[in-house]
Formats: C-alpha cells, structure tokens, sequence
C-alpha cells in the first residue's frame, strides 16, 4: 500500500510538472510572423517603415515597372521587380526584405535575370533586397502603412528641360544679335539724298542783217 501511494504521488507530480513546462513553452512561443502581400507595381519609397518583410505576386515580370540600380535600389523603384533583378526571387513570386539606406549620387542600370535596370544620376533615397526570412529577435510589421505620392521626376528629364530651355535661350540670344546687327548697319549706312537738277538755258542771239544801200549813178 504504502509503495502505490508513493507511486501515485510520483506520477502526479510527473504529470503536473509536464503541464507547467507546456504553458511555459506556449507562452515563451514567438507569434508566427504575418506577411503582408504587395503589388507589382508598389515602390519602396511609399512603405512608411524603414525595414519590413513583404510578399510579391506571381507574374511581376511581365508587369515591367521601372527598377533604377543594381544591388542597390533607388526608392522610386519596384520593389518586386527590384527582388527578381537581384535574384532573390523568381517570377513565381516570393516573400522578400526590403531595408532603406541612404540616397546615392549615381544608379548603375543593368539587366539580369529578365529584368532591364536603368540607370539614374541621383536619387533622394535607396533600398536593398535580401532573402524573405525573418531575422532573430525582429518583428516586421504585419500590414504595411503607405506615404501620400511625392514627385518622382527623376533628373534625367529635369536635365532634358534644362537643355532645351538653354536652346530657346540661345536660339532668342542670335535673333537678338542678328536683329542688333542689322539695325547697327542700318545705321551705318547714311540713306543716298538724290540732288535736284538744274537746267541752264543758253540765251538764244539773233543777228539782224543791215540794211544794202544802192547807189544809182546818171
């Protein structure tokens, strides 16, 4: 009797135990991380956060929205498409870390993996890519906050208005020259005075014959 009860109290001890270890395991359990999904076409720039983990659809490929960079990304950029440039994912889709740095004075554009990067003189901010997997001990935020829509001319356009704004410049700068030209030589040149013409009449002498006398002799 004595060694059941001594058996019984082992095995509930055991049992209690197990349970305790189990509630502890649930709670010390890190939250499954929930991963927003993007479309094709979204930029980095528009995400508000500074790093954060998204999923790309199949099919961005085809969608050929613009990618400025290699390995490093301009903001104005795909971010999917900047993913499939890379190689961290294919066309099938796939999750994908994106982390902002700082804007870079120079974006050199390539083409890999399908997809034709440009290449850009600077941008105000940049991204880089890397494999979907969650970092240990961080959490990405599970929906995405977007920024209003900010101007993304970019200054390869900016500098084609220059030029051309220089050419009108330029163009109007020779009509003026030319036009100051020839009013200068207007000016040079005295206009040619036509002077009246006089006419002499000679005076006209008419010589009156004497008179013959004649003498008769007897």
């Amino acid at each position: 009797m004595r060694w059941l009860a001594i058996t019984t109290a082992c095995v509930a001890f055991l049992l209690t135990c197990g349970q305790g270890a189990k509630k502890d395991a649930q709670k010390n359990k890190k939250p499954k991380q929930t991963v927003p999904q993007i479309d094709c076409d979204i930029r980095a720039g528009k995400v508000s956060v500074p790093e954060f983990i998204a999923k790309c659809p199949a099919n961005c490929w085809e969608t050929r929205q613009p990618v400025y960079g290699t390995d490093i990304y301009a903001s104005i950029s795909s971010v999917c498409n900047a993913a499939i440039h890379s190689g961290i994912i294919t066309n099938a889709g796939g999750k994908v870390i994106v982390r902002k740095v700082a804007g870079q004075s120079a974006y050199r554009g390539s083409f890999s993996n399908g997809v034709r990067s440009l290449s850009l003189p600077k941008w105000r901010e940049s991204f880089i890519v890397s494999v979907g997997k969650a970092k240990k001990g961080v959490t990405y935020p599970s929906i995405l906050e977007f920024l209003p829509s900010r101007s993304t001319t970019v200054k390869t356009e900016a500098k084609k208005s220059e030029q051309e704004t220089r050419s009108t410049k330029i163009s109007g700068s020779s009509s003026e020259k030319a036009s100051d030209q020839g009013q200068r030589e207007a000016k040079a040149s005295p206009a040619s005075t036509a002077l009246p013409s006089t006419t002499v009449t000679e005076p006209t002498t008419t010589t009156t014959p004497e008179p013959t006398t004649t003498t008769t002799t007897t």
